[in-house]
C-alpha cells in the first residue's frame, strides 16, 4: 500500500482503505483488511497511526477445529529523515528523504498484522480439546475410554528423589 507525498503533505483524517488479504500475501486473514488512518505533519517528518481490523481464520490449538476471529491492531509510525531518529532501535520509524514521492506500507502492514496473532489460539475458553486417547472432539461427544489412573510412572519417578 503507496502512500504518496501529496497525500501525506495535505494530511488525512480517519481515511478508510479495505486492502485484499491477497495483497499482503497473508493466507489466514480473510478476504478484507480494513484500515482506518490519519497522517499528521510534524517538524520532522509525517506521523501514521491508526488501526487495521479484519477477521483472521485460526486452528483451535486444543480441539484443532478451524474458526475465524476478530483482529485488530494499532498501526503507529513516523517517516522522517532525521538521522537521529532513524538511528535509534525503534522499529517504528522509517527513513523518508525530500526526495522520496512515496513511501510502501504493505511491508509494516503484514508485520503489525503476524505480530498481533494470538499466542495460545483457543475456539472458546470453554474448549474440551481432544481425547488424548481416542482422538474424539470433547466439544461435540463424550469420549467412551477408560480413564487409566496410572501412578506406576510416578512410582518409578519417586524412586529417582530416594
Amino acid at each position: 500500500m503507496k502512500l504518496y507525498r501529496t497525500e501525506l503533505e495535505s494530511g488525512f483524517k480517519n481515511k478508510q482503505i479495505i486492502l485484499s488479504s491477497n495483497s499482503l500475501e497473508l493466507d489466514k486473514i480473510n478476504e478484507k483488511i480494513h484500515c482506518e488512518l490519519s497522517c499528521d505533519k510534524g517538524s520532522s517528518g509525517y506521523r501514521i497511526f491508526g488501526a487495521i481490523i479484519s477477521k483472521i481464520n485460526l486452528l483451535c490449538d486444543r480441539c484443532l477445529i478451524s474458526y475465524d476471529n476478530d483482529f485488530s491492531a494499532k498501526l503507529d509510525i513516523i517517516l522522517t529523515n532525521n538521522e537521529d531518529m532513524i538511528n535509534e532501535t525503534s522499529s517504528d520509524v522509517i527513513r523518508f528523504i525530500s526526495s522520496d514521492d512515496f513511501v510502501d506500507i504493505t511491508k509494516i502492514l503484514q508485520d503489525i498484522i503476524l505480530l498481533e496473532e494470538p499466542l495460545k489460539r483457543v475456539c472458546a475458553e470453554e474448549c474440551k480439546g481432544l481425547c488424548s486417547n481416542c482422538g474424539l472432539n470433547l466439544n461435540n461427544n463424550h469420549c467412551k475410554c477408560k480413564k487409566i489412573e496410572s501412578t506406576q510412572n510416578l512410582k518409578e519417578l519417586e524412586k529417582l528423589i530416594n
